[in-house]
Order: structure tokens, then C-alpha cells, then sequence
């Protein structure tokens, strides 16, 4: 027999893909002793390819079904018995009954709030269905002003994943008032914690450890809305007051009223159906949204636009209320420090920055270096010229310790303009009782326009108070703003999320499944194109049979994990069918092929092209961005165990999005950040070639076998080679890299021959030094995914010592004994 290319994925147990009217296999007894821990390790993999083959042979039911019999319509239950909708809707946003909220509040009860801001109320309430302990914010109709900004923070809420962000579980359209319901947050709001005082309290100050860590989440919470999404949002309101803090006092940024969407400027632009449906475009605006002493100088022009540079400015103004302990506005202190930015500013000047540091904190409990390096930070983000800010992503790194060396150097802030220059009408200028008045009128310079700010009111107290909202054109009395109220149907508000796609709609978009609409085999199925409603571009995963265990399984935990992720670089789950006794998994589609086809297929593409080098590298770029999402920026530790260059899909762009997770295992957090394993049930299950040496042995899913198998595809997309051929001399990829590793041959050697030297040489190196790094044998040897996409942005200083270290030959083999016993077996049964 002859075959191209073996890929299998091992279940838990050689019974839990046997067919209809065979038995299961007796798992043989082991004898107790003591053995050689790598002996007989091949045994597991043989038993499973003879009893698979002999099954194959023997039945149709194996994982692909020809002619399925029809059955009837029937309600999906998975294995736990749990109806299918129910689990794959549990985690999305979904509308609430008034009873349940006003219950839940008890008649939102004045005991009961927790907040209140520009659009309204925030209540605690406990749901009577389950107990769970909600926030709902109650946004009092006002015309269109406000139905806008509810339908703004709705949207841009609803699909957001990530472990810095204030979830939303749903909203309720009742009369005259939208409501929108939250994960509770324990801590409360970051002001409230960080402004307290001891003496009114009783409470200690919030310690070094713990703002760090609110800084840094907070920065990945930007990073995430600015470039990890199919369409860039702006939150335009970052400020203390919209950090909330859960009872592990994690960051978590809220309040998306005044949220504005940009398309991605990248060099790889995206166009996906979700940017096709909601047609979030950046248009010029008047309108100044934010909060003074957070709003960016350029924003008090008359004709301003949103950009993510104004966030860098106020996530910069957080950073230095951080580090202080002192509001960006606060009108106790004497006129030179009312203004915190142009008060650090000045200090910086003087070369007095460490003065600028909470007092409240106790010596020792925090480096001295430290604290600099974090003020440095925020005043870098709060550069006058946003074009000299550093984007959310460099602030990162920073904060994660991956740019080592000095910060860029601050300039002189004396031929800086002041952020708000103070006048008066009286002559009480020392007083720190008149700092109200004092402020009635705040002067916003920029270098090319002045704009007075005017409050109406004598008594404003401090910036986090009141909320700016208005237009810069017309003042901001708020004239020109429509009051009048419009009756809106309560289904206005609409959420796309995944959902149960009748059969007949399937079969109308892929016109009966025809072989002119099928795109790939995939792990588990085959792949068709097609147009649901004739508008959107989808593709449909056909698995077979619903009878079969393990795809009922695999069926089951691809719709649950896909339903709970949303990254750029991920595909998107749009809904499921399991009509006519079949499964089909249904994602947005935006593809033009695998990266495994355009990779080894070559010359078998109609039309095809080579894949170019800066294509290549985008992929990778783009492919460690969605594992860094996965493995630190969810809630939970998604383990992916199926990354390979066919679980990759490309746009006509090249962008890549990775599929395939019916293996994935999420890991939950614990109090003090690990993660423990949900799943006792270890087993190994992977794709032959991308296994690493580790996970083979125990069947324990951990980040460190993600980053093996990341490694094998960057080899692949750099040499060209398949992970596993079995038609080649050497049938590892990653056994003929590291021959050429220990013979010291030239790595240029390895760089696939189609690309006809037309490469960059140094992203070339990067890439190779990357994949061996990434492919040691020794997990503990290999960097981390967030070290991996330093390393990718240019910053090869992040190579450690110890990942450049070279395994000897047999230490390589002995780690390497399970897979290198499987090739030989498998030769030995006449596969090549």
C-alpha cells in the first residue's frame, strides 16, 4: 500500500470509535514491574492504525459515511445529555426579562447600586433562576442621543472574548428603559480602590503588586480591541472609573457607550462578512468623546478623529493615576498639581519623577526603577503629538518584560503646551477653596486651536464625575441634540450569534453538497463552500453519522469552544446543523485554501502560485498572535492539540485563521493564576508529526506542546517539507532539521527551493532558529508563545541561551523513542 501522507488522531480508548456491531477492544492488563520508560511505547499507536484499519475495511462508519440513510429530525443531545443549543448558547449574550432584573434588584433598590455615571444607574442583582450575582446598567431613555450609545455598547460588547474585559450576558429593551446586564465585579471599579483613604477606610492602600498587575491587563485589554479583532474599536472613554476589578483584582475595562470601529490598516488588510455586515467605518466627527483630564489634546478640535492613539493617551493618564494614587483631575491640591500630567510633566523636567509616586506605599514593597519605568511609560503614552505615542501592542512587550534596555528617551516638556491652563475671573488664586470656581473654566490648548471647556456648574467636583458627550461645534449645552423620544420595537436590538441552521438551508448553499462546492478534507469531515441567504460566505464542516461516539464528542466540543472565542486570526463559528442523522459545524468563510495545500500540493492547485515569503511570514506573525489569545489573553487556558498546517486557513489575502478544535482543552484558572486540568481523563489525541515528545508519553495537554507543534509548522512553512512524509528518506521533519543542526550544515540549505532565493535572509534565520527553538525536546527548552511573538516582531534579543542550545544525538532519540518507534513499525506494515 502507498500513501502520501499519514495523519491519524488517537482516541482516549480503541472502543470509543468502534462501529455499530463490533465490540470494544479489551484494554490489555498490564503486568506490574518495573520498566524502561520509553519501551514498548509504539505498541499504543500500532494496536490503534491495525484495529482502525481492519475497521475501516469492515464498515462504512468510520468517520466518513457514504450515503448516509435519512432519519428523521430529532433534538441533538450530546453525550452528558445536554441539548446542544443550550451549551453552545450558554456563554453568548441573550435578552433578559424585566421580572428577572427588577426581582434580581429587588425593584432596583436604592441599597442595591453600585454606581452611576452620565447614562445612568448600576445595580447589583442576584438572578432568581440561578443565583448567579449580575451588574445591570440602566440607561434612562433620553432620545436617540442615548438608544445609540446603548446600541453601540451592545454591539461592540456582545462577541467580545478576553480575560481583561467586562463580560456581557445579555440586555432588556422595557418602555422607556435599556438595560444592560454584566458579570458582577467584586472589587468594584478601580477609582473607587485606588483613591480610598486608610483613614476613612480602614482599608489598606492598594500594594505595588497588585497595580502592576492592573496596568498590565489593562494594556491587554487595548491591545486586543486595537489590532486582535476583524475590526479595530476605539473605546474612547479609558479611565479609571471603567476598570473594574474582579475578586482577583484582574483588570477588566467597561463601558463601551462611546466605542467607535475603524477597519484594520494593516499591511495584510482583512475583509471578513463581519466587517461586511456591520460596516463599522471611521467617519470625521465633531463630537468630543471621553472625559477631561483622559481626553487626548487633539480631541478638542472641532473637527477631530477618533484614532487608537487617543486611548494610548488616556490608558498613559491611568498609568500615572496609578502609580501616584492621585486623580487626573483633583481639585484639593494647589493650582500646580490640579492638573496630574502637566504636574508629572513638570517633575520629569526637574528630574523628579520618583516624587510623583503614591506615598501610601510602603518602602521596600516596590523598586525604585520600577515605578520610574511605569511613569516613563505613561508619560511616553501622553505625548502632545500622537504620532510620537507608542501603539498598545510596544506596551505590552514592555510590560511583559520582552524590550529590555532603556525606554525612549522623554523630551523637554517645557515646549510642551499645558493640557488644561487654568483662568479666572477672581483673584482667589491661592486658595484651595475656590479650586471649584477656579475650574468653571479650563482652557484646552493644542497647537493649533484653543477651545474654552465651560461648566455650567460651580460645584464640579472631579473629572470621573461627569462625562463629556457633547459637540465642540455648538458648545456644549446640548442644543443641537434630539430630546424627542421614538417608540422603538422592542426587537430592535439584535445580537448575531451562533445558531441551529435548518438542513434544507444547507443544502441550498452548497447545492445539495455538490463535488464542485467541496473545499478540503479536514480533520473529522469534509469542508464545502457556499452562500447562506445568498449574503453570507460560509463554510460547512460535514462530519457523517451522529451514532458514532467519537465524533459525537468531537462535534460537541468544537461548537462549545469555538462559540467562546473571538480573534482575527480564528475562524468564526456561525452555527450547526444535526438534521438527517448528520453533524455539520458551520463557520464564517472567507478562505481561499489550507496552507497545507498551498504548502505540498503545489503543483496539484489549478492556478496556484508559490506562497511568497512575506506572506509566509504574516502567517506565522498572525498564527502566534491567536495562540498568545488562547493560551493567556481568554479566561481560560485554551490548549488547541491540533495545530498543523491543514488546521490553518487562508484568506484571498493570505491572512490565516486556525480551525479545527474539536481536541481543544480548556484549562481553568485558579486564585493564583495556574491552571488546573479539567479533564483527568488524559489521552493522547494529535496529529502524527506535530506531537511533542512530551505529550505522546503522558497524553497531558499543556502550552508547551501548542508551542512544539507551532514549531513543526514553522518548519514547514520555511523548508516546504510536510511534518511527517513517509515517502521521504527521513520521515520527520523536525529529526532532518536537527540533523542539520548537529552537522553544522548551512541552514540556507533548508529553505524551500520553490521560493527561487527570493526571501528576506534575516526573517529567513529568525524563522528556522525559531522552529528548532520552538521543537526541543525538552519543553522546558522552548520559549513561551508570548516570548515567540517578541521574536517575530524583530526583537531576536529575546533568544536565551538556552533555547539556542543543541541536543546531542541521543538525547534527541531517547526523548524521540515513541515516534521513532512508530516510523519504523509503519514501515514495517508495508506503508511508504
Amino acid at each position: 500500500m502507498k500513501v502520501n501522507r499519514l495523519c491519524f488522531i488517537l482516541p482516549a480508548d480503541f472502543n470509543e470509535i468502534a462501529p455499530l456491531g463490533y465490540p470494544p477492544v479489551e484494554k490489555p492488563v498490564k503486568k506490574e514491574g518495573k520498566k524502561h520508560p520509553y519501551r514498548d511505547c509504539g505498541a499504543h499507536f500500532v494496536g490503534f492504525i491495525g484495529d482502525s484499519l481492519r475497521r475501516f475495511y469492515g464498515s462504512r462508519c468510520l468517520l466518513h459515511c457514504a450515503n448516509p440513510r435519512r432519519q428523521q429530525s430529532s433534538v441533538f443531545h450530546d453525550l452528558e445529555g445536554v441539548q446542544m443549543s443550550e451549551k453552545v448558547g450558554g456563554d453568548n449574550p441573550r435578552i433578559f426579562s424585566y421580572a428577572e432584573l427588577y426581582i434580581g434588584s429587588k425593584g432596583f433598590c436604592q441599597d442595591e447600586i453600585l454606581g452611576s455615571g452620565g447614562f445612568g444607574r448600576v445595580y447589583k442583582a442576584v438572578l432568581p433562576s440561578d443565583g448567579t450575582v449580575v451588574a445591570v446598567k440602566c440607561l434612562a431613555e433620553k432620545g436617540e442621543r442615548f438608544e445609540k450609545t446603548f446600541a453601540a455598547e451592545l454591539v461592540a460588547v456582545a462577541h467580545l472574548r478576553h480575560r481583561n474585559l467586562v463580560r456581557l450576558r445579555g440586555w432588556c429593551v422595557h418602555e422607556d428603559q435599556l438595560l444592560l446586564v454584566y458579570d458582577y465585579m467584586p472589587n468594584r471599579s478601580l477609582d473607587r480602590v485606588l483613591f480610598r483613604r486608610p483613614e476613612n477606610t480602614g482599608a489598606p492602600p492598594l500594594n505595588w503588586d497588585r497595580r502592576r498587575k492592573i496596568v498590565r491587563g489593562l494594556a491587554a485589554a487595548l491591545f486586543y480591541l486595537h489590532e486582535q479583532l476583524e475590526t479595530q474599536i476605539i473605546h474612547r472613554d479609558v479611565k479609571t472609573s471603567n476598570v473594574m476589578l474582579d475578586s482577583q483584582y484582574n483588570a477588566r475595562l467597561g463601558d463601551f457607550g462611546l466605542a467607535r470601529w475603524l477597519e484594520h490598516e494593516l499591511e495584510y488588510q482583512i475583509r471578513t462578512p463581519a466587517t461586511k455586515r456591520h460596516q463599522f467605518r471611521l467617519v470625521d466627527t465633531t463630537r468630543i468623546g471621553g472625559t477631561i483630564g483622559y481626553l487626548p489634546p487633539e480631541s478638542f478640535q472641532k473637527r477631530s478623529v477618533a484614532t487608537t492613539k487617543s486611548d494610548v493617551f488616556s490608558f498613559g493618564v491611568v498609568v500615572l493615576e496609578v502609580v501616584s494614587g492621585r486623580r487626573a483631575v483633583d481639585l484639593t491640591f494647589p493650582d500646580e498639581q490640579i492638573i496630574l500630567l502637566d504636574w508629572i510633566r513638570r517633575l520629569s523636567d526637574e528630574d523628579k519623577l520618583l516624587q510623583a509616586g503614591d506615598s501610601q506605599l510602603i518602602d521596600g514593597s516596590y523598586k525604585l526603577a520600577d515605578m520610574e519605568r511605569f511613569l516613563h511609560i505613561g508619560l511616553l503614552c501622553t505625548l502632545h503629538n500622537p504620532l510620537l505615542r507608542p501603539n498598545m501592542k510596544w506596551v505590552v512587550e514592555v510590560l511583559s518584560g520582552n524590550i529590555s534596555g532603556k525606554l525612549p528617551t522623554l523630551p523637554s516638556f517645557e515646549s510642551h503646551p499645558l493640557y488644561i491652563s487654568l483662568s479666572s475671573s477672581s483673584n482667589t488664586s491661592g486658595s484651595k477653596s475656590t479650586a471649584s470656581s477656579r475650574l468653571s473654566t479650563a482652557t484646552a490648548t493644542t497647537s493649533s486651536v484653543n477651545i474654552t471647556v465651560s461648566f455650567a456648574s460651580s460645584d464640579y467636583v472631579t473629572a470621573t464625575e461627569e462625562t463629556i458627550y457633547e459637540t465642540a461645534e455648538f458648545g456644549v449645552n446640548g442644543s443641537n441634540l434630539s430630546t424627542s423620544s421614538s417608540r422603538r420595537p422592542t426587537n430592535f436590538f439584535m445580537v448575531d450569534t451562533p445558531r441551529e441552521i435548518p438542513f434544507k438551508e444547507l443544502i441550498v448553499a452548497t447545492d445539495n453538497f455538490a463535488e464542485s462546492r467541496r473545499v478540503a478534507e479536514l480533520d473529522f469531515g469534509t469542508a464545502y463552500q457556499g452562500f447562506l441567504d445568498n449574503r453570507h460566505h460560509i463554510l460547512v464542516k460535514r462530519l457523517g453519522m451522529t451514532k458514532c461516539p467519537a465524533l459525537r464528542t468531537r462535534f460537541s466540543s468544537e461548537l462549545q469552544n469555538l462559540a467562546r472565542l473571538r480573534h482575527r486570526n480564528l475562524v468564526q463559528l456561525r452555527g450547526w446543523c444535526t438534521e438527517q442523522g448528520e453533524m455539520l459545524v458551520v463557520y464564517d468563510y472567507s478562505a481561499n485554501q489550507l496552507l497545507s495545500h498551498l504548502l505540498f500540493h503545489h503543483n496539484n492547485i489549478t492556478g496556484s502560485s508559490i506562497l511568497q515569503w512575506r506572506h509566509r511570514y504574516n502567517i506565522i506573525k498572525s498564527l502566534a498572535s491567536a495562540i498568545l489569545y488562547l493560551h493567556e489573553e481568554w479566561d481560560e487556558q485554551v490548549i488547541h492539540r491540533n495545530i498543523t498546517s491543514s488546521a490553518i486557513i487562508l484568506d484571498p489575502d493570505m491572512n490565516p485563521r486556525l480551525s479545527s478544535f474539536a481536541l481543544a482543552e480548556f484549562l481553568t484558572r485558579n486564585d493564583h493564576g495556574h491552571h488546573a486540568a479539567t479533564n483527568k481523563n488524559k489521552s493522547v489525541r494529535g496529529i502524527f508529526g506535530y506531537m511533542s515528545p512530551e505529550y505522546i508519553e503522558s497524553g497531558e495537554a499543556t502550552a508547551m506542546a501548542d508551542v512544539y507543534s507551532f514549531g513543526v509548522v514553522v518548519l514547514e512553512v520555511v523548508s516546504g517539507y510536510m511534518a511527517a512524509d513517509f515517502r521521504q528518506p527521513e520521515v520527520l521533519l523536525v529529526k532532518r532539521v536537527h540533523n542539520f543542526e548537529t552537522r553544522k550544515r548551512p541552514f540556507e540549505e533548508l529553505v524551500d527551493i520553490r521560493l527561487k532565493e527570493e526571501y528576506n535572509t534575516e526573517e529567513f534565520l529568525r524563522l528556522t532558529k525559531l522552529g528548532i527553538a520552538c521543537t526541543r525536546s525538552d519543553p522546558k527548552l522552548r520559549p513561551t508563545i508570548r516570548q515567540i511573538v517578541s521574536i517575530l516582531d524583530g526583537n531576536d534579543k529575546s533568544f536565551m541561551e538556552e533555547w539556542q542550545r543543541k541536543e546531542g544525538s541521543e538525547e534527541w532519540k531517547e526523548r524521540n523513542a515513541c515516534s521513532l518507534s512508530l516510523v519504523r513499525r509503519i514501515h514495517a506494515l508495508g506503508l511508504h
